[in-house]
């Protein structure tokens, strides 16, 4: 079974803060008051500068360099495809009658696996290259067990949406805005995720307290090649356990799920 949490490298005391993802935050002169209404406060402007002198766009080397906005990409669209394909090996584990979901649950988890296919497509198109589209389960009860299954899920679920906040953060600090967006809208698509795992979960009478149980998600990683080093270490990439292509079994079925390229203001 996935552990429900994780914390990070430096929470861990592992080794310190990637200097490439170091801020500081200044604060300018006042720039005027502010508008009728506020009284006599004053505005101030903000700052974001990088600490580290390392090139921002630096490939990522054996001594640690930072991680370049290629890197991540890699890294996200790989998550994304095992997304797809471990979601498809679940409805096809429902279908049979292997997995117990609920008729709800498995219409979720169909609109679930279209958004997370979306994921995958955008990714492709800006330059994403996967690092594999080979995947393992490492163990057969994520499958067929419901309360290993949903644990699963929402485990999995709080990488990914960990793993966006630390690429929109690399994203600023490398001067990459609409790419720092997208990170956060796919962000939100996984919390969303999440909170619908845990309300099937709850259901099921395999998880606890209420489904939308956190006020901030959890920062699990200091780097995003973090969350590809997760999974393998799960045994989920490069596993002992049965290999499955991407996408996996049956078809992508987007019906109801909108929004399928990223929106802008």
């Amino acid at each position: 079974m996935v552990p429900d949490g994780r914390s990070s490298p430096a929470q861990r005391g592992e080794r310190a803060a990637d200097p490439c993802l170091t801020f500081s935050v200044e604060r300018s002169s006042p720039l005027g008051p502010c508008p009728a209404g506020d009284g006599d406060k004053e505005y101030t402007s903000v700052v974001v500068t990088q600490r580290s002198a390392a090139p921002i766009r630096a490939i990522q080397d054996a001594n640690g360099g930072c991680e370049s906005v290629q890197d991540i990409l890699n890294v996200a669209v790989t998550a994304e495809a095992f997304a797809v394909t471990f979601l498809g090996l679940a409805l096809e584990s429902a279908e049979s009658g292997d997995l117990d979901l609920d008729d709800e649950a498995v219409e979720s988890f169909v609109a679930a696996r279209a958004a997370e296919q979306a994921h995958y497509d955008f990714l492709v198109e800006n330059g994403a290259e996967p690092l594999t589209l080979t995947f393992t389960i490492p163990d057969g009860e994520i499958l067929t067990d419901p309360e290993t299954f949903y644990t699963t899920v929402v485990s999995l679920e709080e990488a990914f949406i960990a793993a966006y906040l630390t690429a929109a953060q690399s994203f600023i600090v490398q001067g990459e805005p609409e790419l720092a967006q997208v990170a956060l809208q796919i962000g939100a698509v996984e919390a969303e995720h999440r909170v619908g795992v845990r309300f099937f979960g709850i259901g099921a009478g395999v998880i606890d307290g209420v489904a939308n149980d956190v006020a901030f998600e959890k920062a699990l990683f200091e780097r995003v090649s973090e969350a590809a080093d997760l999974l393998t270490e799960l045994g989920f990439i490069d596993g002992d356990g049965t290999a499955v292509e991407f996408p996996g079994p049956g078809e992508i079925d987007d019906t109801g799920v909108s929004n399928l390229t990223p929106p802008t203001p």
